[in-house]
């Protein structure tokens, strides 16, 4: 009896991956990546919603602090954004005070954009919000599951090397 009760089967490791049964639908896999997708867009945006920026904004703010890009065209080609949908998400921020836009001194027909200090504390602010809202969705997972959550995604979109992304390119 003794014996028994020593051999006691330890718990499944809950991030260790499942015995394959049936092949994985891929219509079935791309649908929930998109819910998964809207749903974290969703949650951010909504949590983000008291300082006026979404994801998009965000996005833009980022690469301008980290000085990804100086031109609207290199800042569209660093994000995968096109043309149209950028110079929207820019006249936006713009008109609140968060980026300026100014000709470049040695091309007038070059746009430049610069975040502000203004646009800095914003991007700031909603930076923590957004943070909030991924843990509030990442708490039905545990910590080593998001660890492979995030292993397994970094490893999916590292598939997309073209200049401006697969992803754009269905915008």
């Amino acid at each position: 009896m003794e014996a028994q009760e020593a051999r006691q089967v330890a718990p499944a490791d809950p991030v260790a991956p499942a015995a394959p049964a049936d092949p994985i639908d891929p219509a079935a896999l791309g649908l929930l990546l998109y819910r998964a997708h809207r749903l974290a867009r969703a949650k951010a945006n909504q949590a983000a919603r008291p300082t006026g920026l979404e994801l998009q904004h965000a996005g833009v703010l980022s690469a301008l602090r980290e000085g990804r890009a100086r031109s609207q065209r290199e800042l569209g080609a660093a994000l995968g954004i096109d043309k149209s949908t950028l110079v929207r998400i820019v006249d936006d921020l713009e008109g609140r005070g968060l980026v300026q836009r100014r000709r470049a001194p040695n091309d007038r027909r070059v746009y430049e954009v610069a975040i502000t200090g203004e646009g800095e504390q914003r991007l700031r602010e909603a930076g923590e919000l957004f943070s909030g809202a991924m843990l509030e969705l990442l708490e039905v997972l545990g910590t080593g599951e998001q660890h492979r959550l995030h292993e397994l995604l970094t490893r999916f979109v590292g598939q997309d090397r073209s200049p401006r992304g697969l992803a754009a390119e269905s915008e």
